[in-house]
């Protein structure tokens, strides 16, 4: 049975050549590695000594190797007890490397001359090596990797050994193994030892090794949490890095222009490069940011939701300057901001009672202009003035009102023949009547004026519902109609025992709608009707017309001060960035040596993870 473990320690030894060599040249570095052993051993403080014996041999036309740079698993080394010899002679110069984490061993006159072969021999302890094994609290663990190189840098096989000297008391059956089980186990006077030999392997690509043992010779060792062991795969996955940049400029994207309403997008760029520098540098940020990048998209499509429904413009209100009564439905639906395919209805069904309209057809609605609010080609075609006057003379005439704010309703029913409501887009008129109700309100008190057309509503429906003879309540209900459909249950006051059908029905264009069951005879002949399917007709007629009305509203084409799609515009920033970036045009404005690296997949186990490699 296999444990998950986690410790990686990772040496990179890069390639080696004169350090006056640039970067340039590195292509003429090619050479073999014939052999490399690293022994590992654990000690009670959590720290792990390591020895690494790599044969190098240099192609014949290839640079000097004199620098080796050894990569180490954190930046915690200590330079003092790094020992390092060439075949058997001590090297003295060790320094922190100039390209990798870690240290650089100057090999001086033992240098690895082109055809030349020479053994590397380093010795450190390396702190903070040993970790709790997370899924047996009973014991430790480590993961490790010898170091590779680049592919195109090495000739032939490599006959690679790894070992792990465990403490003093661990017993050779007491070691279990992640993943790559051993290929020895071994007792020895110091503890148990473990390896594994790769006799031809590429030294082109990790090596990963893990065990896991009892902890009982362990004074310490790294306790890690959860979110520690995310963060320290996350930064060594750097496939997982950029999915997950990528998704998190996505959603940054769709909050920060939700945001802006589509202005700011040289704002955007400069927090997309400043998020991805951040993010690179630091992936514990870069977890974190995931999370809070949702929860402002969630919360921003909660705000913008709201304010959706809250779509009148700023009024110039007086608190205590009173009620404004006189109000129509439509204009009172406004004022308390219920949902705008209901405010359109209100204005349609209130032009058909009138006799404004004509129903053409139930389902879907539609309508045609009365013969007598038609007017003809010239007017039609006319400026605002001229069909205003002919609109207030047929309604003269015919002795109604026609509210100013249904003007264009007419003018766009009329040049619209023959079309359903919901596929006419009544925007314009729209956006009128909503401005027209906020000048209306100048002046009075909106809260007390809100709670005045609320009594209204609740008082006419409570009205109608409450009256048990039938003509008596169908008069209530064609007296109070609009005001009965803006309450939120107004389907109570149409329930009654028959179906109900709005006046308008008795001037053509019939009802062909949504009677259902209540109008099929039962087998007896009669009308086998049940209060709710009568109540459901009508009522289920109204909410899907409600509904198909909100086609009729382009989405953001109200464009109304403060309900907009965005809370910040900043269109002024780009206007200013354009034209700095214009005015800078208008000016005329105008080595990598061997491969090294490693990658740390760690699950359940913990990890002391680091990279280190390239070359000079």
């Amino acid at each position: 049975m296999s444990r998950t473990f986690r410790l990686l320690a990772i040496l990179i030894a890069t390639n080696f050549f004169p350090s006056a060599i640039s970067t340039a040249d590195a292509a003429d570095y090619l050479f073999g590695v014939p052999k490399a052993e690293m022994l590992v051993s654990v000690n009670p403080d959590a720290s792990a000594k390591i020895v690494y014996d790599i044969t190098f041999r240099n192609s014949p036309g290839g640079h000097a190797i004199d620098i080796v740079d050894i990569g180490t698993p954190h930046s915690g080394y200590d330079l003092g007890n790094v020992a390092a010899s060439i075949d058997g002679h001590p090297l003295r110069e060790v320094r922190n490397s100039s390209y990798v984490q870690g240290f650089e061993v100057h090999l001086g006159r033992y240098a690895i001359q082109p055809g030349g072969t020479g053994t590397l021999h380093v010795e450190f302890t390396m702190p903070d090596m040993v970790y709790q094994d997370t899924t047996d609290g009973a014991c430790a663990s480590m993961r490790i990797t010898p170091t590779y190189f680049g592919e195109r840098f090495v000739l032939g096989n490599t006959h690679l050994m790894v070992a792990i000297q465990l403490p003093e008391s661990v017993e050779p059956n007491e070691v279990k193994h992640q993943g790559l089980n051993f290929s020895q186990k071994a007792a020895t006077d110091r503890g148990a030892l473990v390896g594994w030999n790769f006799p031809a392997t590429r030294l082109t690509d990790k090596h990963m090794v893990a065990v896991s043992f009892p902890k009982r010779d362990m004074r310490r060792v790294i306790e890690q949490s959860a979110i520690d062991l995310l963060v320290i795969w996350f930064k060594e996955s750097p496939r997982a890095r950029v999915a997950l940049g990528i998704i998190y400029l996505v959603l940054l994207a769709i909050v920060f222009f939700r945001f802006s309403g589509g202005t700011g997008f040289s704002v955007f760029v400069v927090l997309a490069a400043v998020s991805g520098f951040v993010f690179y540098y630091r992936p514990g940020i870069h977890l974190l940011a995931m999370p809070a990048v949702v929860v402002l998209l969630g919360l921003n499509e909660w705000l913008l939701a709201r304010r959706k429904s809250h779509y009148m413009p700023p009024i110039a209100e007086v608190e205590g300057g009173g009620i404004k009564r006189g109000l129509t439905a439509p204009e009172a639906a406004v004022l308390l901001e219920l949902p705008i395919a209901k405010v359109l209805s209100l204005v349609i069904f209130g032009m058909l009672k009138k006799g404004l309209l004509r129903q053409v057809n139930a389902d879907p609605l539609t309508v045609e202009v009365d013969e007598a609010f038609r007017l003809d080609d010239k007017t039609l075609a006319e400026n605002g003035p001229k069909r205003q006057k002919a609109y207030a003379a047929a309604a003269v005439k015919r002795g109604v009102v026609v509210h100013h704010y249904e003007h264009p309703f007419l003018f766009l029913l009329q040049s619209n023949p023959g079309k359903p409501v919901r596929d006419i887009q009544f925007a314009v008129p729209m956006k009128m009547l909503i401005q027209s109700a906020a000048a209306r309100m100048k002046g009075f008190d909106l809260s007390d004026t809100r709670d005045y057309y609320r009594s209204i509503i609740r008082r006419a429906t409570e009205q109608a519902a409450s009256i048990g003879d039938i003509p008596q309540r169908e008069k209530a209900l064609n007296r109070n109609f609009e005001w009965i459909l803006m309450d939120d249950d107004y389907g109570r006051a149409f329930d009654y025992g028959r179906p109900y059908r709005p006046i308008w029905w008795g001037r053509g264009g019939g009802f062909s709608g949504p009677i259902g069951p209540s109008a099929a005879p039962s087998a007896g002949g009669g009308a086998d009707t049940s209060f709710g399917d009568v109540a459901a007709s009508f009522s289920g007629w109204a909410e899907n017309t409600f509904g198909g009305m909100a086609d009729a509203i382009a989405p953001g084409s109200l464009s109304l001060p403060d309900s907009g799609g965005g809370f910040l515009n900043l269109s002024g920033v780009d206007h200013v960035a354009g034209e700095f970036f214009s005015a800078l045009a208008k000016s005329g404005g105008g080595g990598g040596g061997g491969g090294g690296g490693c990658a740390c997949a760690c699950a359940g186990c913990a990890c002391a993870c680091a990279c280190a490699g390239g070359g000079r």
